[in-house]
């Protein structure tokens, strides 16, 4: 079969075989397809994806190394008995389980810089500091990156610990810090699409489902000592919140 031929939006998604990937893995996580079912054959993957036979090979590839599917000679592919499907991220309103989340997740620095610009920030979530830090990072989890976030650290704070800030979860060294003088987390969440560069740092296709988090943490004074701009992988994010019965 020629091999379908590529859009300029397919080539600014990223390789073809991420994407097909990306949506076997999403199938397998949401119970589409489940454990211990087997996939269509190659060639059948490939004429409805409308991608070569070798592009169906290397995202098969791809969900092998991560523990979804496996190939018997003879017999096909087949998804996993159980999956090693990525773990999720659930956002709740709690600072605990933010805590327990960042548990074991690993940072990229992509770019930063001392005294950097003050981020764009409502009011009504906190002050303002003169100076703050300015960190470019990618968190993985798993080996999968996950997250791509803008952090606007107060650089008075930042200057107490500078290389554990840099090379660990942020909101995890703030925690420590009785300097900090943490008093209020607040989150804002909305929901968009990956842009070319986000797609690129994720490993998802341009226009994969995002989820776009604000998180401000003030001290005791009301002043925003931390600001993050987390952008979180669609196929990776649940919310979950408690809502408590209204007293009778």
């Amino acid at each position: 079969m020629a091999k379908a031929k590529q859009t300029s939006e397919q080539k600014a998604s990223g390789p073809l075989y991420l994407q097909l990937a990306t949506t076997l893995r999403r199938e397998i996580s949401t119970g589409i397809l489940k454990a211990g079912q087997k996939l269509p054959t190659i060639s059948a993957l490939a004429d409805s994806q409308g991608v070569s036979i070798i592009t169906v090979r290397q995202a098969i590839e791809v969900l092998e190394n991560e523990g979804l599917v496996k190939r018997f000679q003879g017999k096909g592919t087949f998804v996993s008995d159980e999956p090693n499907v990525a773990a999720t991220l659930t956002l709740r309103s709690d600072w605990g389980s933010l805590l327990e989340h960042l548990e074991g997740k690993k940072p990229t620095l992509i770019t930063v810089a001392d005294k950097a610009a003050t981020p764009l920030l409502d009011p009504k979530l906190g002050n303002l500091e003169s100076e703050y830090r300015f960190m470019r990072r990618v968190h993985t989890f798993d080996g999968l990156p996950y997250a791509l976030i803008n952090i606007y650290l107060s650089q008075r704070i930042a200057d107490l610990a500078p290389k554990a800030f840099e090379e660990g979860m942020v909101i995890s060294q703030l925690s420590r810090m009785p300097e900090a003088r943490i008093a209020r987390m607040q989150q804002r969440i909305s929901f968009t699409t990956a842009d070319v560069e986000t797609a690129e740092l994720l490993g998802l296709p341009v226009n994969a489902a995002i989820g776009d988090v604000l998180r401000v943490i003030t001290d005791t004074d009301g002043n925003a000592i931390y600001v993050g701009q987390t952008k979180y992988r669609g196929d990776f994010v649940n919310l979950e919140f408690d809502i408590q019965e209204p007293p009778k």
